[in-house]
């Protein structure tokens, strides 16, 4: 087992013998990409609107800004290899390529081999030499990843959820309320405040509130001025969207870091 954090990675080899799950779903979006290989365990990975049964040598890769999560049976161990990587570290051309990939996969002989190998150099090398390592491998396995089918089995989505979602997504700009959405789709607020939050494990303002805010980021970090982009994505007033932003990214907009 390993961890191994810079500013731009975030690589780690986890075993949990009994798994806990994380309490704060709220802090399962973030600006950067995620890839989770699954070794053995009893879990399902939720993504958005999609459910996966894992099987030993499942790859799910996660977008910045999608929500997610990840539920498993507590009597039996997880492990996992889990890299976080910034695009930063990606050339421009495999960024472009990447953001229409899919979620789901299952590992090829090669990608199986080329996670096993990080234990090997992380034992090995150490700084400078392990961070070019362990983005040599990442590269790779990014070159892989683009050349493998999407694997649908085992997938779960609720049509409903997937409808809010689409409609959030849609209309990310616009002043988005509960009773908007309940109207669009004719359903009682406590219906698709129940559903949603069973589903997602926040509430639907939350959500709205977190894809907006992480929108808007992207929007600033290529140099909109912050009060041009609270206007555009539906904030009347601007304390409101500077509040809404320190709680989703922790610090002002202004700034411009990456989290």
């Amino acid at each position: 087992m390993f961890s191994y954090v810079t500013d731009a990675l975030d690589f780690a080899h986890k075993f949990d013998k009994r798994p806990q799950p994380a309490p704060d779903y709220e802090k399962h979006y973030h600006d950067f990409f995620e890839i989770l290989y699954f070794v053995s365990g009893d879990a399902n990975f939720t993504v958005e609107d999609r459910i996966y049964k894992l099987r030993p040598g499942d790859i799910v890769f996660i977008q910045p800004g999608e929500h997610h999560y990840v539920t498993f049976n507590p009597d039996a161990s997880y492990e996992r290899y889990v890299l976080k990587f910034r695009e930063s570290e990606l050339p421009k051309y495999m960024f472009r390529r990447i953001q229409s990939r899919a979620t789901f996969y299952t590992a090829t002989d090669e990608m199986n081999v080329l996670f096993a190998g990080l234990d090997k150099l992380y034992e090995r090398f150490a700084g400078s030499d392990l961070d070019l390592m362990f983005t040599c491998r990442l590269l790779e396995l990014m070159t892989l990843l683009c050349l493998e089918p999407e694997t649908n089995k085992d997938a779960v989505h609720d049509s409903t959820i997937t409808q809010i979602i689409n409609y959030i997504s849609e209309n990310i700009r616009d002043q988005i309320t509960l009773s908007k959405i309940c109207e669009h789709f004719h359903f009682s607020q406590s219906y698709i405040s129940n559903k949603f939050s069973r589903h997602m494990k926040v509430s639907v303002i939350s959500y709205v509130r977190t894809k907006k805010i992480m929108a808007a980021h992207r929007e600033i970090l290529r140099g909109e001025k912050a009060t041009d982009v609270a206007e555009r994505f539906g904030f009347t007033d601007y304390s409101t969207f500077y509040r809404a932003y320190m709680k989703v990214m922790g610090f002002p907009p202004s700034s411009k870091q990456t989290p």
